[in-house]
């Protein structure tokens, strides 16, 4: 089962984000730009995300590794988990001013259009934070761990490449930008002893940036 799983996390869902993207700019083409269907495409995503944390969970049980969900939120974690927050926002909000989504860019494609793509979306978004953060920051980095003699920052940089290999989905570029934001969410569950603070950090995260830049994103890409 374990090795089930890493063939999933580290070899099949990156194969298929890159194969999505495809699919999708061959269909942004067929269609001279427009916007495709986003319900289908979220539903399939929280169904994929639960299939996989059965199986990464089923994984740590067969190598005894405890994943630890509650974090300690101390005032110092709760700071750091705000101060990420923030800067990763802001980090968002400079790209977004003083750089152009590129024709790669699929980012229009997977933001909400309808009242009712965004009341899906935001299940979408809370299924990809706890689940991504348990598949990716919990049983893989303790099996990387496991592997890697316990050098914490091994350990987190090929989780966190991993994980940004698996939003292929978004395109090349964004597989860059999502590496440090993955090492962050790395500092945040080993500052606090367990997943919940970065799990709460990425669905906030993804929910204001869709607030906040979600139109933005949509006009510059079109």
């Amino acid at each position: 089962m374990s090795l089930l799983f890493l063939i999933i996390v580290v070899a099949l869902l990156p194969y298929l984000s890159a194969i999505s993207y495809q699919n999708i700019k061959k269909l942004e083409a067929m269609n001279e730009g427009a916007l495709l269907a986003k319900t289908p495409i979220y539903l399939q995503s929280i169904a994929m995300q639960v299939i996989i944390s059965i199986i990464a969970f089923v994984a740590a049980r067969f190598e005894h590794i405890n994943i630890q969900i509650r974090s300690t939120l101390t005032a110092w974690s709760l700071l750091a988990g705000l101060l990420f927050l923030v800067l990763a926002l802001s980090l968002a909000w400079i790209t977004q001013k003083h750089a152009r989504q590129t024709q790669e860019s699929t980012l229009k494609h997977l933001l909400p259009d309808s009242s009712t793509d965004r009341i899906v979306w935001v299940f979408a978004c809370l299924a990809a934070a706890f689940c991504e953060e348990y598949i990716y920051r919990g049983v893989l980095f303790q099996m990387m761990q496991l592997q890697t003699g316990q050098i914490w920052i091994l350990s987190a940089m090929i989780s966190s490449v991993v994980f940004a290999f698996g939003h292929g989905t978004q395109g090349e570029r964004a597989i860059l930008q999502i590496i440090p934001f993955a090492l962050g969410f790395h500092l945040l569950a080993d500052w606090s002893n367990g997943l919940l603070l970065p799990m709460i950090v990425h669905f906030l995260y993804n929910v204001l940036v869709e607030l906040l830049f979600g139109e933005k994103i949509k006009k510059s890409a079109s």
